[in-house]
């Protein structure tokens, strides 16, 4: 799906800590240094914080749209520069269609993650 890149630090933003905390460990024992960040606000901080390589971010939480975070995700650190890829329940389709439209470099349906596919996981993030 993605570019593959050498295994670095992802950033995990969404409002949900219980699938945040999911996420976490499925994306470590994949073998992916992993942080959470709960909420849209302070993410940039988080960003620069995390030295990051790719942020999973959810496109749906209240208060700050995720489509508006990934502007400012781009506008702040460079289009290039952090792989920004839309985590959502949405079916993985269309969650691709609204990736490509919004400019982020890709999509990672939640359910990869809720299901412990690690080898997919990998794949969606670049990591293989």
């Amino acid at each position: 799906m993605g570019r593959a890149i050498e295994a670095g630090t992802v950033l995990i933003i969404d409002d949900d800590p219980e699938f945040g905390a999911r996420a976490v460990r499925v994306l470590e024992r994949a073998g992916i240094a992993t942080r959470y960040h709960r909420g849209p606000f302070g993410s940039l901080v988080a960003v620069r914080e995390a030295g990051c390589e790719v942020v999973l971010l959810d496109v749906n939480m209240p208060r700050l749209d995720g489509s508006v975070l990934l502007r400012m995700i781009h506008g702040t650190f460079g289009a290039g520069k952090i792989r920004v890829l839309l985590c959502s329940d949405m079916a993985a389709d269309r969650l691709t269609q609204l990736a490509a439209r919004l400019g982020a470099q890709g999509a990672v349906p939640k359910e990869i993650i809720a299901d412990d596919r690690c080898h997919e996981l990998r794949e969606a993030i670049g990591f293989d």
